[in-house]
């Protein structure tokens, strides 16, 4: 059954206003607003879309994460002092990991659901999706909401975020070889401190959980881009953008830079740990920095290539019809001002007959010039650059100053 359009819908009340594309499944489309994750915070009335209710998920996540572990850190004497090899108040992987990395997880949704909301909304408002097409378009977004909304996918990313804490064993949650805030040691042995707990248990499970959910979101966004790709869409080949009109995905794929940023910031905290307290140095974790970037940045990126095939055979189809068309137009032109064979002939001068042979030859090459592949420069500096910035203090604050001087001086030379 198709989707609903305006044709089914009454007509709005005087003062409201009407729908851009004609279709409320079209103006409502959100990866963010569904599923059980999302049915529990508005259980809790922390589900508002707007930024102040972003803003308090995002505090409310701090309140749960970090600052119970600042106030079990102050009660066993683990937060500061020379008690421990790392105190809490100087553990650089968990103060960046939920003061930072967590919020930007939760802020995220405020900036990446409206603009793939504004994406989809353009498909039909540019006449790419046109109004017979409709339907169909409609009922990509409904295959997708139904997975969205699935109870299984959301049971299952809570399983995972929960379930390495819960079964690990004691001795897999201890940090072997320097004492720590998340430790007691005592005749017995080593235990868990009430901070170590709740960090086991609590506040790694909920940033696991929330960023399991954006893997989720950023597979739902290459669901509905594969769907889409089977529809007609409207694209044509001579498109400015290059990319048969479908550039303005590439744009909205760039916010997703947030969340490459946050996964960042908290692998750079935990490298930053191992280089303040355990000997390592900036050239050992170099290979793991760049690695990670490398494929943050490509994972962050593949969901445009389901549309490669589209743009390819569009390209093809352009290339094949454009060539056929200049045939036509230069056999026509050669008869008439080469060969002469036309029974009058016009003034050369101020014809537009060169004028137009110039016209196809320029829509030919934006043609032949037309991106198969919506992934480009810009696409991947503007997801690279988000995953580098968290790890630029991480080098600089480890890289002895004599040898960042000098580095900086030959750059400069």
């Amino acid at each position: 059954m198709a989707g609903i359009t305006t044709s089914r819908l009454p007509p709005p009340a005087e003062g409201l206003e009407r729908s851009e594309t004609g279709s409320s499944l079209v103006d409502e489309f959100s990866l963010v607003q569904g599923g059980p994750i999302y049915r529990f915070q508005t259980a809790i009335g922390m589900a508002l879309p707007n930024r102040e209710g972003v803003l308090k998920r995002a505090l409310l996540t701090t309140l749960v994460t970090w600052f119970p572990l600042l106030i079990l850190s102050l009660i066993q004497g683990r937060a500061f002092g020379s008690q421990v090899n790392i105190p809490f108040l100087y553990d650089f992987a968990a103060s960046i990991r939920f003061l930072i990395g967590l919020p930007l997880l939760v802020i995220a949704e405020a900036v990446i659901d409206p603009r793939l909301n504004n994406a989809v909304r353009h498909f039909v408002k540019s006449g790419i999706v046109a109004k017979e097409d409709l339907p169909a378009f409609e009922q990509v977004i409904l295959k997708v909401n139904r997975l969205r909304n699935a109870i299984f996918p959301g049971l299952a990313i809570l399983a995972i975020a929960f379930a390495p804490s819960i079964f690990s064993k004691k001795a897999d949650l201890l940090r072997h070889g320097f004492s720590s805030w998340h430790t007691i040691s005592s005749a017995s042995g080593e235990s868990l401190s009430l901070a170590g707990w709740w960090f086991a248990l609590i506040s790694v499970p909920l940033f696991r959980l929330l960023l399991l959910r954006w893997v989720w979101i950023i597979f739902l966004w290459t669901v509905f881009l594969r769907a889409v790709r089977r529809i007609h869409l409207g694209c044509v080949a001579t498109h400015p953008d290059t990319c048969g009109g479908l550039g303005f995905l590439a744009e909205a794929q760039l916010l997703f830079g947030f969340i490459a940023f946050a996964g960042a910031a908290a692998v750079a905290g935990a490298l930053g740990n191992q280089i303040a307290y355990e000997g390592a140095t900036v050239s050992s974790v170099k290979f793991l920095m760049i690695t990670y970037c490398v494929l943050l940045t490509v994972l962050l990126a593949a969901p445009l290539l389901v549309l490669t095939p589209k743009l390819a055979e569009l390209k093809r189809r352009g290339l094949h019809k454009y060539a056929g068309l200049g045939t036509a137009y230069v056999q026509s032109f050669d008869a008439k001002w080469i060969r002469h064979l036309s029974p009058e002939q016009e003034p050369l001068l101020g014809t537009a007959d060169i004028q137009s042979l110039a016209d196809l030859y320029n829509s030919y090459t934006v043609v032949r010039e037309m991106k198969v592949v919506l992934i480009d420069k810009r696409v991947l500096i503007g997801l690279t650059i988000p995953s580098v910035l968290p790890f630029i203090p991480l080098v600089i604050i480890a890289t002895p100053a004599d040898t960042l001087i000098h580095a900086v001086m030959k750059l400069l030379v």
